[in-house]
């Protein structure tokens, strides 16, 4: 068959557009592809939406006056949120590493038991904090959770990442339901194994502190607390907490200890964390685990507030035996100091 000359240039546009959309498609696919892997901290918001912040920015002073002031988040450590105009969030998303996020857009909630949440983002907001002191300001989105994920939505820290249907599909009801998943555990830890790791960190405590230190510790009982969790393996993990109270002034702490600690062959400590202490050593504080969850690919991720004199933030934490906060992988902070 012969085409006409009209014809032949007829079907070599078609030919060409064909050739181009492959190519596009094609590149589309291979740039998601090599998009690494991104996980933010999502905080409960209020009875059905959570809060998050995709990027760290400086506003200098371009933040629209007239910025709608929200309520604030049921969840602490989630700033003060206003919602400027949308064309304003989306002309701060620069630079080569900014989440490209619109209204509408849905994202994977990683909540409670291992469920996967499929978000819709449905504000975009800001905060903006001291930038004059060297703080970042912050934008993101609350995000609407779908009426029957609700259920999964016990806790007030989660983490959120891009959407992915085949990750949905993989983590979708199976006949099987699961009885271990990674999960910062509800039930109280047995009361011997308490008393196993109080005494862990009182010999921590008497090996660590200064002389001063120890007399006004030893003049009272700690103040402890521990939290159960389960990592990707399975296998269960605690962190531990204990406090020594002055006994004139129950407010402050004289001493604190924090420690992540392994129960077998006997409970044992596998790594200590870092503390801080406001003036002439009192109330010295160490980091609060808020939840735990499942990073995929075999990794836990852990989520801890950590606080002090001089600021406070909220982390995101690739979890590892034997590795404490500074040496763990951060996935995402959000804080503010003075």
């Amino acid at each position: 068959m012969k085409l006409s000359r009209r014809g032949r240039k007829s079907f070599l546009a078609q030919l060409s557009i064909l050739v181009l959309g492959i190519t596009t498609a094609q590149y589309q696919v291979a740039l998601a592809e090599t998009q690494p892997e991104r996980f933010w901290l999502a905080g409960r918001y209020d009875g059905n939406r959570v809060i998050v912040y995709f990027d760290a920015v400086k506003f200098n002073g371009t933040l629209p006056s007239d910025a709608h002031k929200l309520a604030l988040p049921v969840v602490t450590g989630f700033f003060e949120p206003v919602q400027p105009p949308e064309g304003y969030i989306v002309q701060m998303q620069k630079g080569s590493g900014a989440e490209h996020f619109r209204l509408g857009d849905h994202y994977d909630l990683i909540s409670d038991e291992g469920h996967i949440a499929i978000v819709t983002l449905t504000a975009l907001i800001a905060c903006e904090t001291d930038e004059g002191v060297g703080n970042d300001s912050f934008i993101g989105a609350l995000a609407t959770l779908n009426d029957n994920d609700l259920g999964y939505f016990r806790k007030n820290h989660y983490v959120l990442q891009r959407h992915n249907d085949e990750r949905q599909k993989a983590v979708s009801p199976k006949t099987e339901f699961p009885t271990v998943w990674v999960r910062l555990e509800s039930e109280p830890v047995e009361f011997g194994t308490q008393t196993q790791i109080v005494a862990l960190l009182s010999d921590r405590m008497r090996a660590l502190a200064t002389d001063a230190q120890r007399r006004r510790a030893e003049r009272t009982s700690p103040l402890f607390q521990v939290s159960g969790f389960r990592v990707a393996d399975g296998t269960v993990r605690y962190y531990a907490r204990a406090f020594w109270k002055p006994e004139k002034d129950l407010d402050r702490s004289s001493y604190a200890v924090g420690a992540w600690i392994a129960p077998l062959p006997t409970p044992h400590i596998l790594a200590l964390e870092k503390r801080t202490c406001g003036y002439e050593d009192f109330e010295c504080v160490v980091p609060n685990l808020r939840n735990v969850v499942d990073l995929g690919d075999g990794k836990t991720g852990i989520i801890v507030d950590i606080s002090g004199d001089d600021g406070a933030s909220l982390d995101l934490l690739e979890y590892r035996d034997g590795a404490n906060l500074t040496q763990m992988h951060k996935l995402q902070s959000i804080g503010a100091g003075e």
